[in-house]
């Protein structure tokens, strides 16, 4: 009995290697390397979210805390920093989670026909496009948009649209609670998306982005004019709809009273 125990040893060892050549060959991710992508989404929102929001937390409540003790500023940047950091995770870790359901749920469309040529009833074939349309993108019913042998390492997105849908269910279910953390994340990502789409609309040829006029050097100094403007006639007519930090950032500059009555 020990003797068979120790033959069927190496025999498992060689069926474990066989599985894992399975894996590395096949045109599939190992369902242990979306586990790692998943898991490596955690620990690096986590991390970089305590990087990026000690400093600035400290910085800001130092700054402006004034009437705050110093135990209360402590607990004010601990607070700021955790929310920042388990919110961080949390989104990477749903995120790829996500991705890897999709790539699954894609996988399973392809293998039962998707929804185009099932003429079994009207019914089944209605359910089966709505449902390939909402796990592929509303595209994907047309013969060109599907590739079934297209792979991708694990953790990224087997289509455009699988990031899109991935990042909305996330972006709803962590950033859509109102902080002053997730709401400054959120104005910094849109003006950066403003900025890519632009970018993007340049580099596709969509007129007038892609006129040689509009090149970044050129309207550079315009955007920096109209936003100046706009912001400052903002701050002197309308205050009120101004963030609150920004507000109290250009009183501090444009409301400075220590000179005031020195010339009378």
């Amino acid at each position: 009995m020990v003797i068979q125990n120790e033959t069927a040893l190496p025999n498992l060892i060689d069926d474990a290697t066989n599985v894992d050549n399975l894996y590395t060959n096949s045109t599939a991710t190992s369902a242990w390397d979306e586990v790692a992508a998943i898991l490596s989404g955690l620990i690096g929102g986590g991390r970089y979210g305590l990087k990026i929001r000690i400093p600035h937390a400290f910085v800001m409540t130092f700054l402006f805390g004034n009437k705050l003790s110093f135990r209360r500023k402590l607990q004010v940047i601990a607070k700021l920093a955790a929310e920042h950091s388990i919110n961080l995770a949390s989104f990477a870790c749903l995120y790829k989670f996500l991705l890897a359901s999709l790539k699954v749920l894609s996988r399973l469309i392809r293998q039962n026909g998707g929804g185009g040529d099932d003429t079994s009833g009207i019914v089944r074939h209605l359910i089966k496009s709505v449902v390939t349309i909402i796990i592929n993108g509303p595209f994907s019913l047309s013969k060109q948009s599907i590739h079934p042998n297209r792979t991708t390492p694990a953790g990224l997105p087997q289509y455009p649209y699988h990031a899109f849908l991935a990042g909305a269910v996330g972006g709803y279910i962590v950033w859509g609670r109102y902080s002053s953390v997730n709401y400054q994340l959120i104005l910094y990502l849109a003006s950066r998306i403003l900025v890519g789409c632009i970018k993007l609309a340049r580099e596709k040829g969509i007129r007038p982005f892609s006129w040689k006029r509009l090149a970044f050097v050129n309207s550079y100094p315009y955007g920096a004019a109209v936003i100046w403007g706009t912001v400052m006639m903002l701050f002197e007519e309308y205050p009120e709809v101004l963030h609150p930090s920004l507000r109290r950032s250009m009183d501090e500059i444009y409301r400075f009273a220590s000179f005031a009555g020195t010339s009378s």
